[in-house]
């Protein structure tokens, strides 16, 4: 095929050759003399030719100018004009006095426009195959438009028609059941966002000199089941040591629910899953206290009300994957203290029943423990009988320590013991006692914290009171201060993982208690109203911005602490110590 540009070049030869045809005839033209006479016809053409079709198939005489002598007849000259009629032409009449000149030449001439009916229509043809080179991006954006359009249209969809015994049956499948519940945790943890959010005082306008008021705590969220927690009473809280914003609660049975309920209950918690429990642990016994293995992410420990230790493995099913049995030496009352101790290629589990029995045990060899030490205290009535069992209500080991240990009893005392000497019956004395059971003991583990600092340990009781002891003193049994500002049981007290003086007490009446050893020992710092309900357990989070409260509905509340009570004055820590050297 002949390319566009050849095409045109064709085309502008023509050109140039109809030029000089024009040229040639017009100078052939003006060189003839004009003619005087004194009567002459002269035939011209028009500008405008009217019938194309007959001007086209006489080719003999067209363009023809014929000059003919007045002496001709009537019927010659009637013919002629006829004829040139036909053709287009003008009769012009002219009148001379001059003597008639002899007959003209025949002279044929052939005009321009005799081209402006060819050339035009050879140039639309040319032009027509000739196509720009912004048409033809033209015409392909345009179909390539009307490919995706067409590609967009709706596919006519195959309907098929599925019984509700078939979607029953999908519904209930095991398959269907475990990818929709992995998956839609996953969606709902991206809705929510990858944390929680929480205001903070980035430009640090209040200074923590100044007064503190009673927006230090406010509540963040709220987590309840209505199958798994109504009416089931909180009983151990923990945070994750692996997972920042997941925590576990333990959950008593519910005794208005009917024999089909789970008797004990464990849910995982994440923050960033607010409508329901990452996991459901479960046991035929109400369970008492819980925990996470520090060191396995996936396991986690439960201390039942019939003396059993239970073991869930989150990987696996809800129920426990391992169980100390009844008669294998161990516990036969309720576990109340739950805590695995020692290091990532050594470590043991350890849990305190209200029997005062300590057992050891290991995950790997879980028949029997590896140790049981019996709690004894001297009895003060001096009876036949010189030692008593400890009824043991809370444990606490030190960060840190895989020896030493403290122990809270119903007799209001708080104990020091050992896991490592050379009976199996330990023989302990008592801190000063509070006047009624101990609900909680709590001992400071904050980074920034003094060694003065970090052996003070907190006690609630059931007295309405808490109290606070030097552990490191040489007269053991002495109080350092008490607190009194609850008007009812006092359930639960945590100290701050990362401030030193500050922690926080639960009580019966839903006050939620935060109290800052360097700013005042009569009163709180604030009083957080939580509910109605009353609060058993709390437990703050790692990073010690965030606290959790459970209560005896089964509700968990997260309070937000605020920046500037999470800020620790110096100067008033120095102070506290002196106060503390000096009350020795």
């Amino acid at each position: 095929m002949i390319s566009s540009q050849e095409k045109q070049r064709l085309l502008q030869e023509k050109r140039q050759k109809i030029e000089a045809i024009k040229q040639q005839q017009l100078q052939q033209s003006t060189s003839i003399a004009p003619v005087t006479q004194p009567q002459q016809q002269v035939i011209q053409p028009q500008a405008n030719i009217e019938n194309n079709q007959s001007f086209q198939q006489d080719q003999s005489t067209q363009g023809q100018a014929v000059i003919a002598p007045p002496q001709q007849s009537d019927l010659i000259s009637l013919y002629l004009q006829t004829k040139r009629k036909k053709l287009g032409f003008q009769t012009i009449e002219m009148y001379s006095n001059n003597p008639a000149p002899p007959q003209a030449e025949v002279m044929t001439i052939e005009f321009g426009v005799q081209c402006e009916f060819e050339i035009p229509q050879k140039k639309q043809e040319n032009e027509d195959q000739v196509i720009p080179l912004m048409e033809n991006v033209r015409r392909d954006s345009r179909k390539k438009r009307e490919v995706l359009q067409s590609a967009e249209k709706p596919v006519e969809k195959v309907e098929k028609n599925i019984s509700m015994e078939e979607i029953n049956s999908i519904i209930q499948s095991q398959t269907f059941q475990r990818f929709f519940s992995r998956s839609s945790k996953t969606i709902e943890k991206a809705i929510h966002g990858a944390g929680v959010d929480v205001l903070e005082d980035l430009m640090n306008t209040q200074s923590v000199t100044q007064e503190i008021g009673k927006d230090n705590l406010t509540k963040l969220l709220s987590f309840s089941d209505k199958l798994y927690t109504d009416n089931r009473v909180v009983t151990s809280i923990q945070w994750s040591p692996n997972l920042p914003n997941t925590f576990l609660a333990a959950y008593s049975q519910n005794e208005e629910g009917s024999i089909t309920d789970q008797v004990g209950v464990v849910l995982l918690w994440s923050l960033q899953l607010k409508s329901r429990p990452e996991f459901y642990c479960f046991a035929s016994s109400p369970i008492t206290s819980a925990c996470f293995h520090p060191f396995s992410p996936n396991i986690v420990l439960g201390g039942l009300y019939n003396g059993q230790v239970v073991v869930w493995d989150l990987r696996a099913k809800h129920t426990p994957e391992k169980r100390s049995t009844l008669n294998s030496g161990g516990h036969s009352y309720p576990i109340y203290g739950l805590s695995i101790v020692g290091s990532q290629n050594a470590n043991n589990i350890i849990s305190a029943s209200n029997d005062g029995r300590i057992c050891i045990w290991n995950l790997a060899q879980f028949n029997q423990p590896q140790k049981i030490i019996d709690l004894k205290t001297k009895n003060k009535q001096q009876t036949s009988n010189p030692q008593v069992e400890v009824n043991t209500t809370c444990m606490m080991f030190p960060q840190g320590d895989a020896n030493n240990f403290y122990v809270g009893a119903e007799d209001g005392c708080v104990y020091k013991s050992k896991l490592h000497q050379n009976t199996n019956e330990n023989i302990v004395i008592p801190f000063e006692e509070h006047l009624a059971p101990v609900s909680g003991i709590s001992l400071n583990s904050s980074p920034q914290a003094t060694p003065l600092i970090s052996n003070l340990l907190l006690s609630s009781s059931f007295d309405w009171t808490c109290k606070l002891w030097n552990t490191r003193t040489q007269q053991e049994s002495k109080c350092l201060a008490t607190f009194e500002c609850s008007e009812d049981y006092v359930y639960d007290v945590q100290w701050n993982g990362q401030h030193p003086t500050l922690f926080s007490t639960v009580d019966g009446e839903g006050y939620v208690d935060l109290w800052d050893l360097s700013y005042d020992l009569e009163a709180p710092i604030t009083r957080y109203k939580s509910g109605n309900n009353s609060i058993n357990k709390s437990q703050w989070s790692k990073d010690g911005t965030k606290i959790a409260i459970g209560d005896s509905y089964g509700e968990i509340q997260i309070l937000q602490l605020s920046q500037k009570a999470q800020k620790v004055d110096h100067e008033r820590l120095a102070k506290l110590e002196q106060w503390i050297k000096s009350d020795k």
